[in-house]
This record gives C-alpha cells, structure tokens and sequence, in this order.
C-alpha cells in the first residue's frame, strides 16, 4: 500500500531522473533510471495493510474495535469479528485522528482511546 508521501518521493524521483537524462548525465536510458528507482522504493516500503491483515486477534476484540468504529462513523462494515481490510483501514483512520501510529493494530492505546472515543471509556 502506497502512502501519499511514498508516491510523492517516487514522482520526484521520476522528475530528477527525467531531468538528469535531459542532460545526458547517464550512460542508462531515463526510463531505466526511474524503473531501478522505483524498484528500489516499492521494496523498501513496510506492507502495513499485511501486517495489520495478519495480526492475531480474539474475534470478540475484534467485534468490540468495530462497534465503536461503528459508533464514531470510521467503519460500515459488518460486525463480525474478523479482521479484514475494511476494519484495518478503520482503525488506521481512527489511529490518524487520535495521534497514534497508524499501522492498523489493534493495541491497548488503541483501544483505550478508540473506547473513550466511542463514549464508553473512563477519561
């Protein structure tokens, strides 16, 4: 999953290599350049969506984090306990918001702000 910043640096990184060809700096065509380039970036890009898709979870964790998503308007999803790509970009959005990591875990700082958000937790 390509964040915005990520696509950013690879168009710049396009648009450097694109005016260095221009230049004749290279022995390599542009478009291998920024083939190579982007190659390079999308191997060293975390799968976040991966990690967060296989993280152990017990289903009534699950169904909790949901209700309140639910509750707060991050999620529309069905509330079933499962961990799947819509209650993982939930939970990202919801970590965004409240100024935590937004790696789709669900953690206990997650949880507990995600629990005060939805009106169910001690300050």
């Amino acid at each position: 999953m390509l964040r915005r910043t990520d696509v950013y640096r690879l168009s710049l990184a396009v648009a450097l290599l694109t005016v260095l060809g221009a230049a004749g700096c290279s022995h390599k065509t542009v478009e291998e350049r920024a083939r190579e380039t982007a190659d390079k970036m999308q191997k060293s890009l975390v799968d976040v969506e991966g990690i967060a898709l296989e993280q152990k979870a017990d289903p009534a964790l699950v169904s909790e984090v949901q209700r309140n998503l639910t509750t707060i308007n991050e999620y529309q999803g069905e509330i079933d306990g499962k961990i799947d790509s819509v209650t993982v970009n939930a939970i990202q959005a919801f970590q965004r918001t409240a100024g935590l990591p937004d790696d789709g875990i669900i953690t206990q700082a997650t949880r507990q702000k995600l629990s005060a958000a939805a009106g169910q937790g001690k300050s």
